[in-house]
């Protein structure tokens, strides 16, 4: 996988870190901060937290305003989904760290101890309000059994290559001997951070497709106000609808993956062989839900999310005079965060 060419690629900082990867309005006419591969590298969790608290409480506002000027306040809506996905694109390619914060912490006080006790977010109520239709319903579960799947082939290459590491012998009798153990394990471990990135970018890559192709922009936006104090948590949502439609549990999928890994040796990682999808009783297929539309995640190795599921080209809303707090954010618009 080329550097930058992919999801949440590592190693040396590219060329190209000025690039802008998100321009937020926060439902103003001009544009209100840029931010560039740089700065989102060094997002710390306060200001993204900030950022994010910004755009959905705007998104809440809006949707108590589509009562009175649907129009108007919806294209306003749509631009602020458009940015949340930004910014959460950009946190999948550059800054995982801060994207995982963003699953956990209340948005409001990220600061706080974060409790120990069980999920604030009242799931069933947010799937509520999210009015999902029948086919929507049904694509997002069997969205969430080929991930399932996927990330069970994934684990089970991960065990295997750990046990791989842990059963080369740490002394060998000639230099010789110890060259080749060597580059055995530095081929080993190599695999094994090929394993990281193909398991967050399957992950990622389900995740954004419903974001970007199952949800309505309008949805999403529910989505996103209804699980306020804390960050959005989809493979969260996901199990609350496996629930109430009696699937089976993410454990059963994942377990239901495993035992044909060895004949997909490989695949996992982004080799372009199939991995399977839909062979496993684990499968949409064998379910009765109609087959996933997602495609194969391996296309996020090459190709950003933002490109893959870029949203189609719309009108630019006009200026809309709704709240005007802005996120407080050290630096220039284009500054270091």
């Amino acid at each position: 996988m080329q550097q930058g060419a992919g999801v949440g690629s590592v190693g040396r900082e590219p060329a190209e870190s000025d690039e802008v990867v998100a321009t937020f309005h926060f439902g103003e006419a001009a544009p209100q901060l840029v931010l560039t591969q740089r700065e989102a590298r060094g997002l710390s969790v306060n200001a993204m937290a900030n950022l994010w608290k910004t755009l959905v409480h705007k998104m809440a506002w809006c949707l108590d305003q589509m009562a009175f000027a649907p129009m108007d306040s919806q294209l306003i809506l749509e631009s602020l989904v458009h940015e949340a996905m930004a910014l959460m694109w950009a946190l999948v390619e550059h800054n995982l760290r801060s994207l995982n914060a963003l699953v956990t912490i209340n948005i409001e006080t990220p600061n706080a101890p974060q409790s120990s006790s069980s999920d604030p977010r009242d799931w069933p109520a947010i799937l509520a309000a999210m009015q999902l239709q029948q086919g929507q319903a049904e694509q997002l579960l069997a969205t969430r059994r080929i991930l399932l799947q996927e990330l069970g082939i994934l684990f089970a290459e991960r065990d295997r290559l750990w046990v791989q590491l842990q059963n080369i012998e740490d002394v060998e009798e000639s230099t010789e001997g110890a060259m080749t153990r060597f580059a055995e394990a530095a081929g080993l471990m190599e695999r094994l951070r090929a394993n990281v990135n193909a398991l967050h970018t399957c992950r990622s890559f389900h995740i954004s497709y419903i974001y970007t192709r199952v949800l309505s922009l309008v949805q999403v936006a529910r989505y996103l106000v209804a699980c306020l104090p804390m960050g959005p948590d989809m493979l969260s949502l996901l199990t609350c609808m496996a629930i109430q439609s009696d699937e089976p549990s993410t454990d059963e999928l994942l377990r239901a993956a495993r035992p044909g890994t060895a004949a997909t040796s490989g695949a996992s990682s982004g080799s372009g062989a199939s991995s399977g999808a839909g062979a496993s009783s684990g499968s949409a297929a064998s379910s009765g839900l109609p087959p996933c539309l997602a495609g194969d995640w391996r296309q996020a190795l090459e190709q950003p999310l933002c490109v893959l599921h870029a949203f189609p080209h719309r009108a630019a809303p006009s200026f809309w005079p709704g709240p005007s707090a802005q996120p407080s954010l050290s630096g220039h618009m284009s500054g270091p965060m």
